[in-house]
């Protein structure tokens, strides 16, 4: 299959394991996007990474020599935030995450709750937590058996680092499902309240998804109705059926759009 350059083009680019990982750029990122500014092709970052906000995401892209509006850029931590505040009313919640759950759940009018107030969280927010302690799932399996709304950013259960996979924000959520028995709402690629965003801020279009994971990625892909690029550069080693385009990196992706224009 070709893919011939189109004004309808419309990219989604997942972050880690795409365009870096940890701190480190993966080669040609910067090329790439800067390829798609020059050729006037729309296009998101698209990542289940929940620790960071946009504008903090939209800095750190920025020191690698990619320069994006932080609106160009959906979060899981966004795209959750983005839900409660269209399907709950403005509550008090405990999290289990970082930075970016605790700024957008401010952003959407939540209350962030001390961990020994669980008694009064009407939530549970879960992202990914690099700082998780006993402490941490305690008061928030309390909360859950008291009543509070599980939701969680996102279901990965691992993440590409600079030293390879570490545990994502899946393994967080799945240990807080078997302490409290309870399920987890999961808002993040690639269940549709993340799509609705995607949507939202690329209109309609010739979508290709770009990314290296097949559960989140690739199934977020077919769902949204794009083409498919699996990159092996960060979880997928090998294609898995899903994708309609396979390359090493963006730099050998890069090349066929240039020979394809």
């Amino acid at each position: 299959m070709r893919v011939l350059i189109s004004l309808r083009m419309k990219f989604i680019i997942d972050m880690d394991g795409v365009v870096y990982r940890g701190s480190k750029p993966l080669p040609y990122a910067s090329e790439f996007i800067r390829y798609l500014q020059d050729n006037d092709i729309e296009f998101v970052f698209a990542t289940n990474n929940s620790t960071l906000t946009r504008e903090k995401f939209a800095e750190k892209l920025a020191r690698m020599g990619i320069h994006v509006s932080p609106e160009r850029i959906i979060t899981s931590s966004y795209a959750t935030a983005e839900y409660l505040k269209a399907h709950d009313e403005p509550g008090a919640a405990i999290i289990v995450g970082e930075m970016g759950v605790e700024a957008e759940a401010r952003r959407a009018g939540w209350e962030i709750l001390p961990l020994d107030e669980w008694r009064r969280a009407t939530h549970v927010l879960v992202g990914m937590d690099r700082t998780l302690t006993y402490e941490k799932l305690k008061f928030a399996t309390l909360a859950l058996n008291n009543g509070a709304r599980f939701v969680a950013t996102n279901g990965d259960v691992n993440f590409p680092s600079e030293e390879g996979l570490i545990p994502g924000a899946g393994s967080m959520v799945a240990a807080l499902e078997a302490a409290s028995g309870k399920k987890a709402l999961v808002i993040g690629k690639p269940n549709d309240p993340y799509i609705e965003i995607i949507r939202k801020v690329l209109g309609e279009g010739e979508y290709y998804m770009v990314g290296d994971r097949t559960d989140t990625d690739m199934i977020l892909g077919r769902k949204i109705g794009a083409k498919n690029v699996l990159l092996l550069t960060g979880v997928a080693a090998k294609p898995e059926g899903l994708e309609d385009f396979v390359f090493r990196d963006l730099g050998e992706f890069l090349e066929y759009l240039k020979q394809n224009k």
